[in-house]
């Protein structure tokens, strides 16, 4: 009877689902209210509770109760780490200004989210040099809880966080000096290095961090005078990096004397509450210039911090010439959003933010079904999304038109052969419909288009064969029929998935869970 009972708060949790009065994202009632409603104990709700907990329906969150997950009715995407160096070519400033038109998929895309509650007149009163001492000790203050030691007079506060990245390039680099960068990161990284003539090597990273043995060997083999390290839910694939490889990280680091930026801007989008280690908290040495902040779309609401280590001498002058100063106002609405108890604080965005990417989940399941699929992700601005197959260079043009907001082309992101297939989605998108609708128009689209061109090549095949063919129309019409033709991974996908699916090893799960 008992195990009934429990079973009873289930099958009234799958009721509500089924008739969508509890989506992926809500605030589950609390324990008492529920208890209340249905006529049971407080111990039988809270097992009920436990039971979907452990199902992966609902979630606890301290301070904040139960939410509602999103379970996916498909197999996760795979991101496996690189297993060579991708050495980007050198264009100089022509990826810069493909990412700069992406800007705003990179960001917040609330409109409230760090708005300056001041009288308009005082809004453009300059703060000269670092900042305010009592917003650079909350910053300080928020940073411990990332267990990461600084003292306010080595921080420094800015407009923007590209701004100090791309000072501390300058000042601890030279033009035509090399950078290894780990990706998936975000796009702004690798093409603002390309744009100051830096030399980008890039390293996939996986579910479970970077090849560390190749990243050895690189440092080894290659002359690499800067290492630039995303944090832990840095865009796009929200990965979280285990104990024991960022200590591995640390110890290169400490044997190879390098200086290292680590660009961390979701450090307070976690999806699960916490503490969040990153390479700047096990840094003992200072040899890490941190970089991280806070990002929204609207102007003068974007606010960044940087801890330059060992490295102040060097930056501060660059800094305080680059003018970066945030005014009166913006240093107001960054303090009191660092405040945890505060209206618009960071730990409620996140809060926000995280229900808001469980219904983009489930909305973009529900209408792409088995076409999509999402990297397993632990927190972040966007999902890392795999299509089922690459869209063509037409359709991802008539997507950016409409979509330039809330989507970033795989192509930025990665530099693998499979980057085609991905594209990273913005979580804080009010409206995911139309996204939705426009991916699954162009989806089905590419296939209608790719049988009538093959119908129409063999029906002009037929028609002509009496006729004496060119070769360099048999080549044409071979690499119409290639490009057009569907690809392995739609017309064999059940083979393929039968062929290449990775084996589950349970030993795999505990070795992580042993040793980070």
């Amino acid at each position: 009877m008992a195990d009934f009972l429990y079973k009873g708060v289930v099958d009234w949790f799958l009721d509500q689902m089924s008739q969508e009065a509890i989506v992926p994202g809500d605030r589950m009632p609390s324990l008492r209210a529920l208890s209340k409603e249905l006529g049971l104990s407080l111990n039988t709700v809270i097992h009920g509770y436990e039971l979907l907990t452990t199902d992966g329906w609902i979630e606890s969150r301290p301070k904040s109760g139960y939410f509602v997950c999103h379970r996916s009715n498909t197999k996760p995407a795979l991101l496996l780490a690189g297993e060579v160096l991708q050495a980007l070519p050198n264009d100089g400033s022509k990826p810069a200004w493909s990412c700069l038109a992406h800007r705003s998929a990179l960001v917040d895309q609330s409109d409230a989210f760090l708005t300056p509650i001041t009288r308009q007149e005082e809004v453009n009163l300059p703060i000269l040099g670092k900042g305010h001492l009592v917003v650079r000790e909350s910053v300080s203050e928020y940073l411990k809880g990332l267990g990461i030691k600084s003292h306010a007079s080595q921080l420094w506060l800015g407009r923007s966080p590209l701004t100090m990245f791309t000072q501390s390039v300058q000042n601890l680099t030279g033009r035509g000096d090399t950078v290894l960068v780990l990706t998936p990161c975000d796009p702004r990284i690798t093409t603002t290095l390309q744009s100051l003539g830096r030399k980008v090597i890039a390293l996939n990273t996986g579910e479970r961090g970077a090849d560390l043995d190749l990243v050895i060997q690189c440092l080894r083999d290659e002359s690499i005078n800067l290492i630039v390290l995303p944090g832990q839910f840095s865009f796009p694939a929200g990965q979280v990096v285990s104990n024991l490889s960022l200590r591995r990280w640390l110890a290169i680091i400490e044997e190879m004397q390098l200086p290292v930026i680590e660009w961390d801007l979701c450090s307070h989008l976690a999806y699960r509450p916490g503490p969040i280690l990153t390479y700047k908290s096990l840094d003992q040495s200072d040899h890490i210039v941190y970089i991280g902040g806070v990002e929204s779309k609207g102007v003068d609401r974007s606010a960044s911090w940087c801890l330059p280590g060992r490295h102040q001498a060097v930056l501060e002058g660059a800094f305080l010439g680059a003018d970066m100063a945030l005014n009166d106002a913006q240093q107001t609405a960054l303090s009191d959003a660092l405040q945890p108890n505060s209206k618009r604080s960071l730990t409620k965005r996140a809060r926000a933010v995280w229900a808001n990417s469980e219904r983009v989940k489930s909305h973009l399941e529900t209408r792409l079904g088995d076409n999509v699929s999402f990297a397993t992700s632990k927190g972040g601005m966007s999902l890392w999304m795999r299509l089922s197959k690459s869209l063509d260079v037409t359709s991802i043009a008539s997507l950016l038109v409409n979509f330039r907001h809330a989507i970033v082309p795989g192509t930025l992101v990665s530099h693998e052969p499979d980057a085609g297939h991905w594209l990273a989605v913005n979580v804080t998108l009010d409206d995911v419909e139309p996204l939705a609708q426009s991916l699954a128009e162009h989806l089905s689209i590419d296939e209608e288009k790719s049988e009538e061109t093959v119908a129409e090549v063999e029906s002009k095949e037929v028609v002509e064969q009496d006729e004496p063919i060119s070769k360099e129309q048999v080549e044409d019409v071979s690499k119409s029929i290639e490009s057009d033709l569907p690809t392995a991974d739609e017309s064999d996908k059940k083979a393929l998935d039968a062929t290449t699916e990775p084996l589950y090893n349970p030993m795999l799960d505990l070795i992580n869970h042993d040793f980070g």
